[in-house]
């Protein structure tokens, strides 16, 4: 069998093709005299560890500002609190340092007895003033950042590694940070102010890119050979090469349009699993939204969300063309027309335990983009993000219900309650006459003389329950919220006792869908309920 010209997947090692432009734009940033720190954003398989990869390689060239060079690739086991992602760059920068270990020595020892935010701080400090630098590169970024599990007081300690420093650092993820973050605070850390404003953007391959790639394979296009490579593989990085090697496979060096689109059949059928991965990546409105482009030949910009279309332009599935959007990539539009060609309907899609956890993510998300009215923009952002956990993550996807119902019942309370935080004069007078003064809820706060909303989300729950009239002898007196909506909220509440007492049990993907449609119903009552009519 011939060698592949251009190693690309299941390979660790490979070596960048083209993106010129990019590490030109990266290298000149970082090595200003005030240098950035930089975002890089990109969807999967993209190349962005390929380019990050080829950064480190130069920065630690004799060109390089930097003393030392720390990557990190935190998608393979990211750390599950402040204190182990400390723990966890302790032992990076104690590997780095490893590159002068008679020079580092002191350095490393200090890190290797104590793995604290101090010690760290102590020890980047200490090279600063020994004259020395330090580049760290992220990878994977988004994966610890939509866990949940970190906080904004580690961020504000990461701040301070770095803000005013000479060290700097370069993240990289599939979205940006507004997008990723599921804690608040997180979100809104002064740690991203050091950041470029624009994040770097990687996405297919460019003209510069593809010729890159052809000259180095030594290829020679002829007649409508380059221009139906782009056709059919929009320039993702991971088609494009795919189609060179099978040109290379059959020695073809001089090619038409012809030999691409022999190559590409055969491409299409060795790549359908890994197609189907690019296209499980897509959201469900990504997914419904490329369809109907691909059954019309185009769809208007302005119908389509800035998500969305960056969703399919940024993997090559489509493609800007003045104010429409266009298909601009032959092999998915064939592999998506073939899957569903092969029919089935929901049997297909849900006949078997595997293709129900393959499945439910887009079943719950287009049920998520039924609700047209999201009555908090934040709120709905959290569900969505617990969504993209399923099917690979089912143990990360309740991580926000926390937030979920707190921020669910935050909202309550703005229409149930009043503006000094107290239950309404009708309720209070309502609640204390019999029955419900034997109530032991509303006794508790009659012996108080306290009916100020409590800041214990149990007893939050408890008082909807009876403001909502699901509790036996008491009237609904809630001026807006329903039963559904007190049902929702409680299960919710189970659900997340289940997520901080897990005992080390794993989260089966079937009770995980199980929560998260929970909260996408609570949605649609919320925004039901509190819309304007």
């Amino acid at each position: 069998m011939t060698e592949r010209l251009f190693p690309i997947l299941g390979t660790e090692d490979i070596p960048m093709l083209g993106r010129e432009r990019l590490m030109d734009r990266i290298w000149g940033d970082i090595s200003k005299t005030t240098p950035s720190n930089l975002s890089i954003v990109g969807p999967r398989y993209i190349g962005k560890t390929v380019l990050l990869k080829a950064l480190v390689e130069r920065a630690n060239g004799d060109d390089s500002p930097f003393s030392l060079v720390l990557y990190w690739e935190l998608g393979f086991h990211p750390p599950q609190s402040d204190e182990a992602f400390i723990a966890d760059l302790c032992d990076q920068l104690h590997e780095t340092l490893g590159v002068d270990p008679v020079k580092y020595s002191e350095h490393r020892s200090e890190l290797a007895e104590d793995k604290t935010f101090l010690t760290l701080k102590e020890v980047m400090d200490l090279i600063q003033m020994e004259g020395d630098s330090i580049l760290m590169v992220w990878d994977g970024f988004d994966k610890p950042l939509s866990q949940g599990q970190l906080t904004g007081t580690l961020f504000g300690n990461l701040r301070d590694l770095f803000n005013g420093k000479k060290h700097k650092i370069i993240t990289a993820a599939r979205a940006k940070q507004s997008e990723l973050a599921a804690d608040k605070q997180v979100e809104d850390s002064p740690f991203w102010n050091m950041f470029d404003v624009n994040p770097v953007r990687i996405g297919p391959f460019d003209s510069d890119d593809c010729q890159a790639a052809l000259a180095k394979g030594g290829f020679q296009p002829q007649r409508g050979g380059e221009k139906e490579l782009g056709n059919w593989t929009g320039g993702h990085p991971v088609l494009f090469l795919s189609l060179l090697n099978e040109l290379h496979a059959d020695s073809v060096t001089e090619f038409d349009n012809t030999h691409v689109s022999a190559a590409a059949k055969n491409v299409g059928q060795s790549l359908a699993d890994f197609m189907a991965k690019l296209w499980s990546c897509c959201t469900a409105d990504a997914k419904s939204t490329y369809l109907a482009i691909v059954e019309s030949g185009e769809i208007e910009t302005r119908k389509v969300s800035r998500e969305v279309q960056d969703s399919l332009t940024g993997q090559a599935f489509a493609i800007g063309s003045g104010s429409k959007l266009k298909p601009s990539c032959t092999l998915m539009q064939q592999h998506i027309q073939s899957a569903k060609g092969q029919g089935g309907g929901i049997k297909r899609s849900f006949g078997s335990t595997n293709d129900y956890e393959s499945n439910i993510r887009e079943l719950l998300e287009l049920r998520l983009s039924q609700i047209k009215r999201p009555i908090n923009a934040r709120l709905h952002r959290l569900v969505t993000q617990s969504i993209s956990h399923l099917p690979s993550d089912p143990d990360d996807c309740l991580n926000n219900l926390t937030r979920i119902e707190e921020l669910s019942l935050d909202t309550v309370w703005q229409v149930e309650g009043e503006p000094n935080s107290q239950l309404p004069a009708d309720v209070i007078s309502a609640w204390t006459l019999s029955p419900g003064d034997r109530d032991r809820t509303v006794k508790d706060r009659m012996d108080n003389n306290d009916w100020t909303i409590p800041t214990d989300r149990l007893q939050q729950i408890l008082i909807l329950e009876r403001l909502t009239g699901s509790r036996k002898d008491f009237s609904p007196l809630s001026r807006c919220i329903s039963k559904d909506t007190y049902v929702l909220l409680n299960a919710i509440h189970s659900f997340r006792n289940r997520t901080e007492h897990t005992d080390g049990q794993q989260m089966p993907v079937g009770v995980a869908a199980s929560a998260l449609l929970l909260c996408i119903e609570l949605l649609g009552c919320l925004s039901h309920e509190l819309s304007p009519p």
